[in-house]
């Protein structure tokens, strides 16, 4: 049971999916906190709010404003650290990952599309909160933009690709897996909780 065994598919990703559907009647099973890092190497960490996974079914998806600190963070260093606790079935993920900032300029049509999908699925107050003044600037400086139905540029979609997963489950019987993807493939083995 301590041997790494190697997987085409994540038994930890597959977990999480059903963390998620035993856990959807609590409103707060759909944040995380994720962690940056800081040019200077200190971590910031934050809650968001968990969109679905992207189209390759793996990647955690997150929206946020183009002007936020976290964008400067992910453009010097793309990895991130996400501690996602689930308070019924009691289980904790952490998801080392590297992400992608998919914007108005996109990687790919089929990210642009699923830029595009992510912000029909938001709320309108959700919406108008890209047209508001810069984050984190002094109150009233800057112009807030004209609200449009269209995703402005300061709309960015976030896609956390895991490469390593820790899933502890601290019910009567605690449990822990770690998994780490190397050469396309998943390695996962068990340790002591």
């Amino acid at each position: 049971m301590n041997e790494m065994t190697p997987n085409a598919s994540c038994e930890a990703l597959v977990q999480l999916k059903a963390a998620l559907r035993k856990n959807r009647r609590d409103a707060h099973h759909r944040y995380f906190q994720m962690a940056t890092v800081t040019a200077e190497g200190h971590p910031k960490n934050r809650t968001v709010v968990f969109r679905g996974f992207g189209a390759d079914d793996t990647s955690l998806l997150v929206i946020t404003d183009r002007r936020s600190e976290k964008i400067v963070e992910l453009e010097q260093n793309a990895a991130v650290e996400v501690a996602w606790y689930f308070t019924r079935t009691r289980e904790q993920f952490r998801i080392s990952a590297v992400t992608t900032c998919v914007d108005y300029r996109g990687q790919s049509k089929e990210d642009l599309a699923l830029r595009e999908q992510v912000w029909q699925q938001l709320s309108e107050a959700a919406r108008a909160q890209f047209f508001w003044r810069s984050p984190g600037r002094p109150v009233d400086t800057g112009a807030a933009a004209a609200i449009t139905d269209a995703p402005p540029e300061t709309f960015a979609l976030l896609k956390l690709n895991p490469v390593a997963i820790d899933h502890l489950v601290l019910s009567k019987v605690q449990t822990r897996r770690r998994s780490q993807l190397k050469d396309g493939c998943w390695h996962e083995h068990w340790v002591n909780p």
